[in-house]
């Protein structure tokens, strides 16, 4: 395949603004080919560029990346057990915190971690962290979007029962009686703000 045709394809792909999508079709349009080109130069060439945001002409991304989505979601959901259960939350974690090497994803930027057991909003950048991570792959596997794996993992890892090799199913129900303290964090964060507001307004 010809070195100048394909670096214009992924060039173009490279172009594609963050949260748009292109066709096929369209890309080919660009760039002076078949959309089949297009995308056997995608297939063959794009795994360093953002090819999620070719899509076909009905708007759907390449069906193996729903798969792919679907490994990566679970490694990195295993990696926040693996941390909490050393103590440790992310606090920062998203789909910019993790680089993708030859044998899977790999978390980065730990400085902001905190200690799970000693820093009170623990509970909610855990909730955080995971919901990022459901938000970013149910992109490209709209089931993950009904997960619910922080606060199972949270459930587990307060009662004493998270190990890294538990197994989770992405279900939760809550408890009667249970108190939903990542939805007292945001009250008490809500509440803080609006004070300091109210204070600015009477300054």
């Amino acid at each position: 395949m010809d070195d100048l045709l394909v670096e214009r394809v992924l060039v173009a792909v490279e172009q594609v603004p963050r949260g748009r999508v292109v066709s096929y079709g369209d890309l080919a349009e660009l760039v002076g080919i078949g959309p089949r080109l297009v995308g056997r130069v995608m297939s063959l060439y794009g795994g360093n560029v953002t090819w999620w945001r070719v899509t076909n002409a009905s708007g759907d991304l390449p069906a193996h990346l729903a798969d792919e989505a679907r490994a990566h979601h679970a490694t990195l959901i295993r990696e926040v057990v693996r941390m909490l259960c050393a103590g440790v939350v992310h606090g920062d974690l998203s789909e910019f915190n993790v680089l993708l090497a030859a044998s899977g994803p790999v978390v980065i930027d730990l400085p902001q971690a905190v200690d799970a057991s000693g820093n009170n909003h623990a509970p909610r950048m855990l909730m955080r962290d995971v919901a990022n991570l459901r938000a970013f792959f149910g992109r490209f596997a709209p089931e993950l979007l009904a997960t619910q794996y922080g606060p199972e993992i949270w459930h587990l890892y307060a009662g004493g029962q998270l190990t890294p090799a538990s197994p989770l199913s992405g279900r939760y129900e809550r408890e009667p009686g249970e108190v939903d303290l990542a939805g007292v964090m945001r009250e008490i964060d809500d509440t803080r703000a609006e004070e300091q507001a109210r204070r600015l307004r009477l300054a």
